[in-house]
């Protein structure tokens, strides 16, 4: 759920002496497209695309993967995001930059999440953590914050919600120590899945006032990627306290908002919301309505994923295979135990029975 508010800004900034003009500038860029990649990701690649011939160092490509790797993501296209984690990742560890290992472990981790993966979520992930507790460098702030933030979301959709919010908490501590227009964004991003963890248990009054705060905080702040978010969140607080006609108004004005953009993940969770509200209003023209509406966009999404998850399993046949041959060992070893234990058990009532027939003789 909500799964467009979880996949942007693995790019930490790091401080690096003795940068020339030219890469600052580059590295600059590059984190811009990465933010825009959230709004508009075809915009993102484009920009992304033009910046590539100057590349010019490990550190500056394997940023410039992460950012492409986030547009493809907020397309939905996760196998090629994925695809460009691992290339960073490789490229991290060639040049021995560990702190890029650890913002492509963290995106990798995160790929898998949005896979529902959870396992190779967890997994890279906590090779992140590993390295940062090894390195101990504040400028890795962000990153941990980002670490918790998802496994925060794998602990929501696995354990429960208040358990959840604990996370949240610890990676909003973290990014508070940042004082950059990206913490800004994760920090607003964060407390909107606390917000949903809020309704989640019963506490939709709590989470209408965090929603409240994001959106005055993205307005003050003039942080346009999480606005629209922020009011569909807020609409959903408060279908949680059954005030369907001021949520039906929010909801209505921000599909009108985001309608030209074609954000199709957004657009769904207002349909779905919409129709609902609707459905609980006995609205039926209103209901089939914006019911026909999400029909026709979780097609568009089913095919995406499953472009998504066709292209991942095209390109780890070898691993599959081999999993595959292990599993197979692992068949024949039980069948061959199972064999083995029948025929001791059959030799054993043979032997029992025999001695039986010797008793009555």
């Amino acid at each position: 759920m909500k799964k467009l508010l979880f996949i942007l800004f693995w790019i930490i900034s790091t401080v690096v002496f003795g940068q020339s003009e030219s890469r600052v500038q580059l590295e600059q860029e590059i984190t811009a497209a990465d933010r825009m990649a959230f709004a508009n990701p075809d915009s993102a690649l484009i920009t992304l695309k033009k910046l590539e011939p100057k590349l010019d160092d490990d550190r500056l490509k394997s940023k410039f993967l992460l950012a492409k790797g986030s547009a493809y993501s907020v397309k939905h296209l996760s196998s090629d995001a994925l695809r460009l984690g691992l290339a960073a990742l490789n490229n991290s560890e060639k040049s021995k930059d560990s702190l890029m290992m650890i913002n492509s472990l963290g995106f990798i981790g995160n790929q898998y999440y949005i896979l529902k993966l959870n396992k190779k979520a967890i997994n890279y992930l906590n090779r992140a953590e590993t390295l940062i507790d090894y390195l101990n460098d504040n400028s890795l702030q962000q990153v941990t914050a980002n670490i918790y933030f998802v496994k925060a979301l794998i602990y929501k959709d696995n354990l429960d919600p208040e358990f959840a919010i604990r996370y949240f908490d610890k990676a909003i501590n973290q990014y508070n120590k940042s004082k950059d227009k990206s913490s800004l964004l994760n920090i607003n991003i964060t407390k909107m899945q606390k917000g949903y963890c809020l309704i989640e248990i019963g506490k939709s009054k709590e989470a209408e006032i965090v929603f409240s705060d994001v959106i005055r905080e993205s307005e003050r702040n003039k942080i346009a990627e999480v606005y629209s978010y922020a009011r569909i969140g807020l609409a959903a607080s408060l279908e949680g306290q059954k005030d369907f006609i001021k949520a039906n108004h929010i909801l209505l004005e921000t599909e009108k908002q985001i309608g030209k953009s074609q954000n199709i993940e957004m657009l769904t969770e207002i349909y779905d919301a919409l129709s609902q509200n609707y459905l609980v209003q006995n609205n039926e023209e209103r209901y089939f309505f914006y019911n026909q509406k999400l029909e026709k966009n979780l097609l568009k999404n089913e095919e995406i994923e499953k472009k998504s998850f066709s292209d991942l399993l095209d390109k780890n046949v070898e691993s599959q295979n081999l999993e595959l041959k292990n599993n197979q060992r692992l068949f024949y070893f039980f069948v061959i135990l199972i064999f083995l234990f029948t025929f001791g058990s059959l030799f054993y009532i043979k032997k029992r029975i025999n001695q039986l027939k010797s008793v009555k003789a």
